[in-house]
Formats: C-alpha cells, structure tokens, sequence
C-alpha cells in the first residue's frame, strides 16, 4: 500500500524482503523536516506505526511504539554507506527462501541470537523506552 502512494519509491529488493536497519531510539533523531512526517498504523489498536514522510510519500522508519528501538528502511541510505547487511528473518513467510543469497544467515524466523542483542542495547540503555514524539498526526491514504 505504502509503495502505491504517488511518487512512493519501491520497498522491496530483488529478493521480495525489505531492508530494514534496526536502531536504537536513543541514537536516532530527526534533525530536518519533522513537520512532514506522518503515522500510518494496520489497524487503530496496533502498537507499530510506520512513519512516511508526506511530503513526497517516502517511508521513513517503522516504530514498535512500545519498544526500544526504530527499524529504518535501507533504501534511505546511499548505496555506499548503507552498513553491511547482518541478517535476513522471517525468511520463512517466503514462497520460495531458496532463492535467497547464501551471503548472511537466513533466518526462518527471528533467532535466540537476535534477541539476545536486542535485550543488551536495551540492558544499555538503561531499560528506557525513548518515545519519538515529532510525528505529526496520521497519514491520509484515500481509504
């Protein structure tokens, strides 16, 4: 739906995943037009927002609002400073994973592992759960 909004660039890699940069909240700011961000949430009650700037329909980051950290969407990033690609999960909701790159773990799901980082970022940041309150209200997407 995101990538049909006027102008919205595409999400998806060649691979049919999105490439996602997990961030801790206390590391990431928006330092210029935060006025154009806009929430869109699946449903009223979900705790996940995904947050698109309005102004030219560009996704920007999905926020678990509950959580500790911000997924950012990788096609933000230059080509040459986007950080080295760890992982890939959920791997399994694919109708044909095989066809994935060998180059990083695979993950059917999310990993013992993955938790367990995500647990110490969180252990280091004190156990606090930053809220990113510079989004400015919901997205309008014709519904």
């Amino acid at each position: 739906m995101l990538e049909a909004l006027p102008g919205a660039l595409s999400l998806r890699e060649s691979t049919g995943g999105m490439r996602m940069e997990m961030y801790r909240k206390d590391r990431v700011r928006c330092v210029k037009g935060a006025g154009n961000l806009r929430e869109y949430r699946l449903t009223q009650k979900t705790k996940t927002r995904r947050v698109i700037a309005a102004c030219c329909n560009t996704p920007m980051f999905l926020d678990f609002t509950e959580g500790h950290w911000i997924d950012l969407y990788g096609h933000l990033w230059p080509a040459d400073t986007l950080p080295p690609l760890q992982m890939r999960t959920m791997t399994g909701d694919l109708e044909d994973p095989s066809a994935l790159p060998g180059d990083v773990p695979n993950l059917k799901k999310h990993s013992a592992g993955f938790f367990v980082r995500l647990l110490g970022a969180w252990a280091a940041m004190g156990f606090r759960r930053p809220k990113i309150g510079y989004v400015e209200g919901a997205l309008d997407v014709g519904e």
